[in-house]
């Protein structure tokens, strides 16, 4: 059988597994019998590309169960696993609901446009700190895993988030964005937008239960200093049309 290789945030580890991404996905999801719900966010990684991968510890283990069925998951993997991911090495991103629907996406070209915007992170790996911040994706990457300071990362997984009005006016309506504690929120913002040189502010220290994937604003970024790559997630429309099923249940889950 065909080998797969993965890298999860739920939690972080390095996976191998018989089964496609589509499929892994849904296992990741629901498991076997359908018992449990839950949102996954994975990598699919390029083995050639990886360095030092126990290959006998995997082979000996990936094997199918005794009546032909594919081997769902070998962990080799459990700590520090996007650290020793090469970039070169991911291929693609998936988006695993909580009945999981499972949403590919390609990284593709990012042109960073200036703007006196705030932007809203949040951040996967190594923490979970949603973030208001200055820097535009790029720019809080380089921010981020810059290792000459004492606050950095070797690399960084994160996505940006909807602000809508709030990105230029923080005193402006949330209206259908579902943030908890909104005054919290603006209070950050405008403590942000007012203090000259600072470029970060801490909106929430962790994040609680999944991602509502309806307050993407433009994708998922995974980088290390000057180098990054984007996964764009769909327009609304382009949801509608080519992944109906999936929005669904993203937007379901959340209701």
């Amino acid at each position: 059988m065909e080998k797969y290789y993965y890298l999860v945030f739920t939690p972080e580890s390095f996976i191998a597994s018989h089964l496609k991404p589509e499929d892994f996905g849904h296992y990741l999801s629901v498991g076997t019998k359908k018992r449990t719900r839950g949102q996954n966010i994975f990598f699919e990684l390029d083995p050639g590309k990886m360095k030092e991968l126990p290959h006998e510890y995997i082979d000996a283990r990936l094997v199918p169960y005794a009546n032909g069925e594919p081997k769902r998951s070998v962990f080799f993997g459990i700590y520090r696993v996007l650290e020793k991911t090469p970039l070169a090495a991911i291929k693609k991103l998936y988006l695993a609901t909580y009945d999981g629907k499972v949403l590919g996406i390609e990284s593709s070209e990012y042109e960073e446009i200036e703007s006196d915007e705030i932007h809203l992170y949040q951040q996967f790996n190594p923490a979970t700190t949603r973030v208001a911040s200055k820097l535009l994706p790029g720019e809080f990457v380089r921010f981020l895993t810059n290792t000459q300071k004492p606050v950095s990362t070797p690399k960084l997984f994160f996505a940006e988030l909807l602000l809508n009005e709030l990105a230029t006016n923080p005193g402006a309506p949330l209206h259908n964005l579902p943030y908890p504690n909104p005054d919290h929120l603006r209070e950050c913002l405008l403590t942000l937008k007012e203090t000259k040189g600072k470029l970060t502010k801490t909106v929430l220290r962790f994040m609680r239960g999944d991602l509502s994937f309806r307050t993407i604003k433009n994708g998922f970024f995974v980088g290390e200093r000057e180098y990054f790559l984007y996964f764009p997630f769909p327009t609304t429309e382009e949801l509608e049309l080519k992944h109906y099923s999936w929005w669904r249940s993203a937007l379901t889950q959340h209701y």
